[in-house]
């Protein structure tokens, strides 16, 4: 049976770690791409972000402003901007705002396979 409606904000609030993808693991007709959904509580900070190996990943940010560390770079990400994550890369995530923000990861394959 293929789920069409999926119900990802209630699944991420749900989640220990604050976070929940959607995709082949869960629906096996998809074939290259997941979605997830995440949230920083107010000042929190540390949170990594990492595609796994072989895949790259965009956060959009949907409210506040998030400080992310990449490389050598702190890179500040506001309300409704994307940030792209390359393969191989990982960046940590601050809260830099009074509420709970939320993004969504949106992430493919770099080169097709299957898990």
């Amino acid at each position: 049976m293929i789920i069409l409606v999926f119900k990802l904000k209630e699944k991420c609030h749900e989640a220990r770690d604050k976070e929940f993808f959607y995709g082949a693991k869960i629906n096996k007709a998809i074939k290259d791409v997941y979605l997830g959904l995440g949230y920083l509580e107010p000042g929190e900070s540390g949170r990594k972000a990492r595609p796994g190996r072989g895949h790259e990943e965009l956060l959009y940010l949907i409210n506040g402003q998030v400080q992310i560390d990449y490389k050598d770079e702190q890179i500040i990400l506001n309300e409704g901007e994307v940030f792209f994550i390359p393969d191989g890369s990982k960046v940590n995530l601050k809260n830099m705002k009074e509420d709970r923000c939320y993004f969504i990861i949106a992430g493919g394959h770099t080169k097709h396979h299957s898990h």
